[in-house]
């Protein structure tokens, strides 16, 4: 799992390029509360931060209970939405060490369906249930 120190230099890494701060966001709550206070509101204190807990099987559970919303936002072909799951997930599985398995997580090409089929089937997640099989690029 990523240390702290891990996950601070990955906020700077990505800080540039990520608009909307959902990067930093997931890497954020990953943080406990003296390494994450810089990046909280002043008024948030030490015993009200709740940080997402660092570990395999924590961080799989919250892949996979997102993967249904990832799903129905790459269905309905929803360009933004789409983009923002698979930059949940490309900042999960680098909290997982596991990042040069999906390389190319923030290519949505088909609204990231084919990404989120590679993810399903390295975790053992049967992806069928979700998909609607269908390949588009709209816009």
């Amino acid at each position: 799992m990523r240390a702290q120190d891990e996950i601070l230099r990955k906020i700077e890494e990505v800080k540039g390029s990520d608009f909307l701060q959902i990067k930093t966001g997931d890497l954020v709550n990953y943080l406990d509360y003296e390494h994450a206070k810089s990046y909280l509101k002043p008024e948030v204190m030490a015993n009200e931060w709740a940080s997402n807990i660092n570990e395999k099987e924590s961080i799989l559970k919250e892949m996979l209970d997102y993967m249904p919303f990832a799903w129905e936002k790459a269905n309905e072909c929803r360009g933004i939405s789409a983009s923002r799951s698979m930059q949940h997930y490309s900042i999960w599985v680098w909290m997982l060490g596991e990042e040069e398995l999906f390389a190319n997580l923030e290519n949505y090409e088909y609204y990231g369906k084919d990404n989120l089929v590679k993810i399903c089937n390295y975790y053992g997640w049967d992806s069928t249930q979700w998909d609607d099989n269908i390949r588009v690029n709209n816009g």
